[in-house]
């Protein structure tokens, strides 16, 4: 079996949960070949964050933003007459009969040199069109080139394509959806989508937030997204995410219920529950993940200043590498120095984390974003109590109605925050009863053998509905 995992700028650059997953992924199912196309908007520097397993075949990378050099299958060019001609149809469409109308367009540019409809007076032309219909009140360069930014990492995606495989399975609805569907269309691959977060609700909340896109393009580059993943939903064969909340999310843009399942999480609970707890006279906190704002690594540093105030021998590390947003990394540095808290906040870097485990006392989760965190079940494997924001599934697994593992705040809320770790740095009848929930629910539904046997099943699922 043959499956391609692709990827948008994330595996083996970036440290993180979709990668650990990833990883994880291809070292436990040794049998099967794997491949994996990296996207991103540019070239990367950074060296490989991971060993690359020996099943891993290829590595193919991408740059959206970049000419790419065209395999021999992008030698004929897309025939712009037809694309636009079912771009100016998908205006006038419905929501679900556009989706139907993009993927026959997808089909049609599969395999194709798709760049070139940028050059002809046909796409000019068109340009000119849905100013003049549209965005008049707004002056045309600024549209033209917000109009271009749109379009070239979709046109770039699209060229993207990946090798042959048997399944080619993306981890988002975004870009590498797209670069799948062309494997599925070119070389009848099935494709499967698993997602992590909802991508274009994390694409919304990103633009609704940005301050370099005109408020007037803001609805048309969030319903762009949400065309890409309603039409992902449509063409892929089986959908998983890792928690039953996602699903409302994929079912609103028409996902069909049949096709979706729901796979969580695991961690090799054995190797963590067998770390042994260091004696320590400290109250050490922890923070598992890269020093960049959507882990709002700011949020917990206000929060600990509290919290030293209150228990003097409190200590806080946060792990994980600081090289991948140095403005930010800079910012939380200069604010532990502004509150004189440096001496007591340890950036360790990229470090093994389960050498600090056994010596931290609660493990603080202050993202403003997740999926299912890794670290989280980590940690209940640990015997580690968890503070959490509530963000992606991160609430009802520290909530489990089979007991209780941890603390759940709102984000940015560092005052609560401090509030719930004084109470477990003050209650140890309360510590011990989290930390052991934590191990019992990790044992039982977030074992890294169960996710795996279930991705097995997956991979055999869609490839037994091939040969049918």
């Amino acid at each position: 079996m043959r499956v391609c995992l692709i990827v948008e700028g994330t595996y083996p650059y970036v440290i993180g949960g979709v990668s650990e997953w990833i990883q994880m992924l291809m070292e436990n199912m040794p049998d099967v070949k794997f491949s994996v196309v990296h996207l991103a908007p540019w070239q990367w520097n950074h060296p490989f964050r991971y060993e690359l397993p020996k099943n891993l075949e290829n590595l193919y990378e991408y740059q959206l933003f970049s000419n790419n050099p065209d395999p021999d299958e992008l030698t004929k060019s897309v025939d712009v007459k037809k694309v636009i001609a079912k771009v100016r149809n998908m205006i006038e469409l419905s929501s679900d009969e556009r989706a139907k109308e993009f993927g026959d367009l997808l089909r049609l540019a599969a395999g194709k040199n798709v760049d070139s409809l940028l050059k002809t007076r046909h796409f000019w032309d068109f340009i000119i069109e849905i100013y003049e219909h549209y965005f008049s009140d707004e002056g045309f360069t600024g549209f033209y080139w917000t109009i271009i930014g749109f379009l070239i990492p979709i046109l770039g995606a699209i060229q993207s394509v990946p090798p042959k495989a048997d399944i080619y399975h993306s981890t988002t609805t975004g870009y590498a959806s797209l670069s799948a569907l062309m494997g599925k269309y070119l070389y009848g691959g099935k494709l499967i989508i698993t997602e992590h977060g909802i991508y274009h609700r994390e694409r919304e909340i990103e633009i609704t937030k940005s301050t370099s896109v005109s408020e007037v393009y803001k609805p048309v580059w969030i319903e762009i997204f949400k065309l890409i993943s309603k039409t992902v939903y449509e063409e892929c064969d089986l959908l998983t995410t890792l928690f039953e909340k996602n699903q409302l999310f994929q079912l609103e843009l028409g996902a069909d219920f049949s096709k979706m399942r729901v796979i969580s999480n695991g961690v090799d609970v054995d190797r963590f529950s067998a770390i042994e707890r260091e004696e320590h006279e400290t109250f050490n906190i922890g923070i598992v993940g890269r020093v960049v704002p959507i882990k709002d690594i700011i949020s917990a540093i206000k929060c600990f200043d509290i919290v030293r105030k209150e228990i003097p021998n409190a200590f806080l590390y946060i792990m994980g590498p600081n090289d991948e947003d140095e403005e930010y990394y800079e910012r939380c540095k200069a604010l532990t120095e502004l509150l004189h808290i440096d001496d007591r906040v340890i950036f360790t870097g990229k470090v093994n984390v389960r050498e600090y485990y056994g010596k931290l006392d609660v493990l603080l989760i202050s993202s403003i974003s997740e999926g299912q965190p890794l670290v989280q079940l980590e940690a209940m494997a640990s015997g580690i109590p968890v503070v959490t924001t509530n963000v992606g599934n991160c609430a009802e697994i520290a909530l489990d109605p089979d007991g209780q593992s941890g603390f759940v705040v709102r984000s940015k809320n560092y005052v609560s925050m401090s509030e719930k770790i004084i109470t477990l740095a003050k209650d140890k009848s309360l510590w011990l009863t989290f930390s052991e929930n934590g191990r019992k629910i990790a044992a039982a539904k977030y074992t890294l053998g169960r996710m795996i046997s279930n991705y097995k099943e997956l991979y055999y699922e869609v490839m037994h509905s091939a040969q049918k």
